[in-house]
């Protein structure tokens, strides 16, 4: 009997040995050396200072990556919202063979290294890639469209690694839709249009919020797709905080972009919970 009020923290014990060490012990670290000095000699130094943040938010360069970077997740996340809710709709009606190919094709692109799609994304949008030599060959275009090594290439790229992320959670909530709340809404003289808003749409919430949750924080720390598909005319936080740490060996300056990113990915998921919130309140009352 003794045992019993342990026994929840035993279940809890595996992922806090690899939490603790791995995740936010170096959170930890990052955002004590936000706090320190930079040094061209000693690299960093020991201090409590804000000097790193008044850096950080007093330079137009900065300023300029964090809106670069915010308005592409923004995008991106609008994007994927809009793909992924009618062929969620669609996924979770279907059922069988149809709703087994439909699954493995939203869980592929999963499977695949980001760096291998990098490279593939690459190859499509490039002058001579499959989009432009499409385009060409309908005579839709007289010169290549310039893709690669641009926002636009980028975009696509980055649209295609989240819509998994966004797809999982909608396909997860609108499978618990009862139908029988459909079928009782037509019965009623409900059409599907007022069906749809009313019943399908609020019921998705949670899947539409917890998708964009995970592309929106995604986004925000991608390094890999903004290195290979991007350019440095559009600069991205994840490839600068990259470069300030590397290059510039100013880890100071590093770890104060990192702490504000990861303090705006903090605001913007716990804004997204109060959001479901008040669009469910009926969530609350059920509990």
């Amino acid at each position: 009997m003794r045992l019993k009020p342990i026994v929840p923290w035993l279940w809890l014990f595996p992922a806090g040995a690899i939490l603790i060490p791995f995740f936010a012990m170096p959170l930890c670290i990052v955002l004590r050396d936000s706090f320190y000095r930079d040094d061209p000699i000693r690299l960093i130094v020991p201090d409590f200072t804000f000097s790193s943040y008044s850096r950080v938010l007093g330079d137009s360069y900065y300023l300029v990556v964090f809106g670069n970077t915010l308005g592409i997740a923004a995008l991106i996340t609008l994007v994927a919202l809009a793909i992924a809710l009618p062929y969620a709709q669609y996924v979770s009606r279907t059922s069988g063979t149809t709703r087994i190919v439909l699954l493995w094709i939203t869980y592929l692109p999963l499977y695949v290294s980001v760096i291998m799609r990098a490279f593939g994304w690459m190859v499509i949008t490039s002058d001579r890639g499959l989009i432009n030599s499409a385009l060409l060959g309908l005579d839709l275009i007289a010169t290549p469209v310039k893709m690669l090594y641009e926002v636009e290439g980028m975009t696509l790229a980055m649209v295609h690694r989240y819509l998994p992320l966004m797809v999982i959670p909608i396909v997860t909530s609108l499978s618990k839709v009862d139908g029988d709340l459909l079928r009782a809404s037509a019965n009623l003289g409900a059409g599907r249009l007022y069906g749809w808003r009313h019943i399908t749409l609020p019921l998705a919430i949670p899947g539409m919020v917890a998708g964009s949750q995970l592309v929106f924080a995604g986004v925000l720390s991608d390094y890999v797709l903004p290195s290979l598909t991007g350019t440095t005319r559009f600069p991205m936080i994840a490839p600068v905080i990259f470069n300030e740490a590397t290059t510039n060996t100013s880890w100071a300056t590093a770890s104060a972009l990192g702490t504000i990113i990861l303090a705006i990915v903090a605001l913007f998921l716990v804004a997204a919970a109060l959001l479901m919130r008040r669009l469910m309140p009926w969530q609350g009352a059920l509990r």
